[in-house]
């Protein structure tokens, strides 16, 4: 296997990644890189999420890792052309966009500043001060739109951090800005309240591995250039808390997480792995698993994820480069799957049972309904993500949601979750609904105290406050090798059970679903 398997995968994607760019100095978009919106002309707003693109190739570049003869005038004109993209798509507020006009993503308005504020450090020997000064003034106005705004349509742990380390590595190269130092003890301090003591980072209702993997990224960050905050601990008490959702197969995350996600930010975990030993043996057993694609990584992005992922590969790549590769080749101790003594270890914060036996390992969220992995050996035996029922008007209500009105019992080898059923916002956008969206976005959602109302009420009908069915489930989970699981549900007329071809997920959430390899062999049910 190659040492440096991050390259390998970046070597696989990075001509796609730089055909993103608009390279015509003619062209009114030039440098922007959302090519439905420079190139196809199929949206009327440019994502500017893709010009953080500007990270990962100077993390190649700066590493000895770029794979083309270019020179370095053209590699620093292809720098300055990100840069000029995002001051073209900079709303007079300093904001930023990913999902429509007018948006004012706090998210990604921290994204391309963390990632403008990298690239500038990293090429701070290679470009003039004329450039530097002019990189400072294409980035001030994010600045100060995370100072004078907020996200709080939901607790987003990754999305605070984003704006927490692009806060902090701003006040770091203008040595010294008060607000925005301010504005980051603020978001962080909000972070960490929120941390639960098992270790993981809240997104929306609850834990999730793999957005977890991508709030540690911005957090190491941090913590290299501010060791004095005391992250170590916290961030190592997340570490510890992931180790249990890399699985047997290979894989990592997944539905029974608030979000659903099976990706892998190996950067943050990677970057302290001198300081946390967890960390190392994390780092190796997925490395392998990229290597093999038992993990979603880089090459199952597609583009609204693709850029973060990118970078964070990128730094990987770097790392793996300049560190003592046999120490991450050696790895440290044993994951929790591979204990060789049988445990069970309940996550009560979280909802989570992890029940290792001598040959099989189960996780389940009762928190979520019963959201049940279970691992015989080293394959993925069964995936149960709970019962769907249709309504009398062809709606479609699941158990997989969490319910404060919840009641689990716990015996010596089982589980009984009671739970009701949701409804479950599957819905397909449309011309007129489109068109909906685009009158609110030149009009009413110019005012961010009403565009923030509209998000929060969006994450509560989409994500967090599902309608609420007066039916309720019964599951009862017997655990052991031979794990078994009996539903129970008290239908009303009319209402049918729904047969299932495989697991589901009952919110609307982009970023699960990507492929992994194990989808082409596995039988899920």
């Amino acid at each position: 296997m190659n040492n440096n398997i991050y390259i390998s995968e970046i070597n696989k994607n990075l001509i796609r990644i730089l055909s993103l760019i608009d390279s015509d100095n003619t062209s009114l978009s030039y440098g922007m890189g959302d090519r439905y919106f420079w190139a196809w002309g199929l949206t009327d707003f440019g994502n500017a999420t893709f010009q953080g693109i500007a990270h990962g190739l100077s993390r190649l570049w700066t590493s000895g890792l770029w794979p083309f003869e270019s020179s370095e005038k053209n590699f620093i004109k292809r720098i300055n052309s990100l840069f000029t993209g995002a001051k073209n798509l900079t709303r007079s507020n300093g904001s930023l966009e990913e999902a429509f006009p007018n948006e004012g993503s706090y998210c990604v308005t921290a994204l391309v500043a963390f990632d403008f504020l990298v690239t500038l450090d990293l090429l701070s020997d290679k470009i003039s001060n004329t450039q530097r000064n002019n990189y400072i003034e294409i980035i001030r106005p994010f600045i100060a739109f995370l100072i004078n705004n907020d996200e709080n349509h939901a607790i987003i742990s990754n999305h605070l951090a984003t704006a927490v380390a692009a806060l902090l590595r701003w006040d770091l190269l203008i040595g010294g800005d008060k607000k925005a130092a301010n504005k980051a003890d603020i978001l962080l301090a909000r972070i960490l309240k929120n941390q639960s003591k098992e270790g993981w980072f809240k997104e929306y209702e609850g834990l999730d591995p793999g957005y977890q993997t991508l709030c540690i990224h911005y957090l190491s960050d941090v913590h290299l250039i501010r060791p004095d905050l005391n992250l170590l601990e916290k961030i190592s008490r997340s570490v510890r808390f992931l180790e249990f959702f890399a699985h047997p197969d290979g894989s990592f995350g997944g539905h029974y997480g608030s979000r659903c996600t099976r990706f892998y930010y190996p950067s943050g975990i990677l970057a302290l792995a001198d300081e946390i030993p967890e960390s190392i043996g994390l780092s190796t057993y997925l490395q392998n698993s990229i290597s093999e694609n038992r993990v979603v990584g880089l090459s199952s992005m597609d583009e609204s994820n693709l850029i973060p992922m990118f970078n964070s590969y990128a730094w990987a790549a770097s790392l793996s480069q300049n560190r003592n590769q046999g120490i991450i080749e050696n790895g440290s101790g044993l994951l929790p799957f591979e204990s060789k003594q049988p445990f069970r270890r309940n996550f009560n914060d979280a909802g989570l049972l992890i029940d290792r036996g001598h040959k099989h390992y189960s996780i389940i969220n009762y928190k979520k309904g019963g959201v049940t992995y279970h691992f015989a050996g080293n394959k993925l035996a069964h995936i149960d993500t709970g019962v769907i029922l249709e309504s009398p008007k062809g709606k479609l209500g699941s158990n997989q949601i969490y319910d404060k009105n919840l009641n689990v019992i716990f015996t010596n080898n089982s589980i009984q979750i009671h739970n009701r059923f949701a409804e479950m916002p599957k819905k397909k956008t449309s011309p007129f609904k489109f068109l909906i969206l685009r009158l609110l976005c030149i009009s009413i959602f110019r005012f961010s105290s009403i565009r923030n109302l509209a998000k929060r009420l969006l994450v509560k009908y989409l994500i967090t406050e599902p309608r609420l069915w007066p039916i309720w489930n019964v599951r009862v989970i017997k655990l052991g090798e031979d794990l078994k699981i009996i539903d129970q549900s008290d239908f009303k007329s009319g209402f049918n059970k729904v047969k299932l071809t495989g697991p589901f997920t009952p919110i609307h959430m982009a970023s699960q679903g990507y492929w992994q390899v194990q989808d082409e062999f596995q039988d899920a049910s």
